[in-house]
């Protein structure tokens, strides 16, 4: 978070309260989260935070390059920038909108050779993939065959 800090300072913006929570629970989130989500858990410790102050500082963060819009779903999540993290890919559920994390590697370096063999650049990898989850294919009836 320091480095994040750091980004905001160094831009010449002002270091709030409100903005050390909004990136703090960004880094804390575990997965993907909502700037509805951020706001839930803001809230809870930050009586009177504006739902436009989350949206704002979200937003802030994405221009800064500290964070990114990840549109998975039904929604626009964020997840922050992590230096040296790892790519990944994101899977989505069309029936209850789940979405789940997942890493390719092999998948990763075959863009980037693709893409060197035509000159581009690669500076980031968005891959998502629709389907259904294990729990919505299990709802789905048993296939009806020849008898």
């Amino acid at each position: 978070m320091i480095a994040g800090l750091e980004t905001l300072r160094g831009q010449g913006r002002r270091l709030t309260p409100q903005r050390r929570m909004v990136l703090a629970a960004l880094l804390d989130h575990a997965g993907h989260a909502t700037a509805d989500d951020l706001y839930g858990v803001l809230a809870r410790r930050l009586p009177g935070v504006q739902r436009t102050t989350v949206y704002r500082t979200l937003d802030l963060l994405v221009e800064l390059g500290l964070a990114r819009t990840v549109r998975l779903g039904r929604s626009t999540s964020y997840e922050p920038v992590r230096v040296g993290a790892e790519s990944h890919q994101h899977l989505v559920c069309d029936g209850c909108g789940s979405t789940a994390d997942v890493g390719v590697p092999a998948l990763i370096d075959r863009v980037r050779r693709a893409a060197a063999q035509v000159g581009h650049s690669v500076s980031r990898i968005d891959l998502v993939a629709h389907g259904l989850c294990a729990d919505c294919s299990a709802q789905l009836p048993a296939p009806v065959g020849p008898a």
